[in-house]
């Protein structure tokens, strides 16, 4: 998996990473995701777009991650998987865009996770090495 979840005293840590930047805020993304429902209990038939814009990489990361929450809380739905459409720098902001694929929350199908209230500006990291990059937020429970 392109992610891991870090120790925290009451919420919990959470590290996309991968070869790009790309792959880091997907992986991010799918780590909040399996958080919050068994997503193999989540079918992907709905495409939902969620965007994020921001100064810099770390708050574009968060951004994305409350755009997400808010998707599930706003559309009613658990999403099985996360697909990075494009991130683009333009003047002085960063934007991200993508595809959250699944379906109409059903309590008595889907096995449902942690509830995150937000992602946070706590622990923010980013990370970029040659062929490694690394971003980390804490997510509020």
């Amino acid at each position: 998996m392109p992610y891991r979840y870090l120790d925290h005293e009451a919420d919990i840590g959470l590290e996309g990473f991968g070869g790009t930047v790309e792959e880091a805020i997907a992986g991010g993304v799918q780590g909040l995701l399996d958080l919050l429902v068994d997503t193999d209990t989540v079918r992907p038939l709905e495409a939902t777009t969620v965007t994020a814009t921001a100064a810099d990489l770390g708050a574009l990361f968060v951004a994305l991650l409350n755009a997400v929450i808010a998707e599930q809380d706003i559309s009613r739905r658990f999403f099985h998987s996360f697909r990075l459409n494009g991130l683009t720098r333009r003047d002085a902001d960063w934007q991200v865009w993508g595809t959250l694929l699944g379906e109409p929350i059903d309590l008595a199908r889907h096995a449902v996770g942690n509830e995150v209230k937000a992602a946070t500006y706590a622990g923010l990291l980013v990370r970029e090495e040659p062929g490694a990059v690394s971003l980390r937020c804490v997510l509020d429970l």
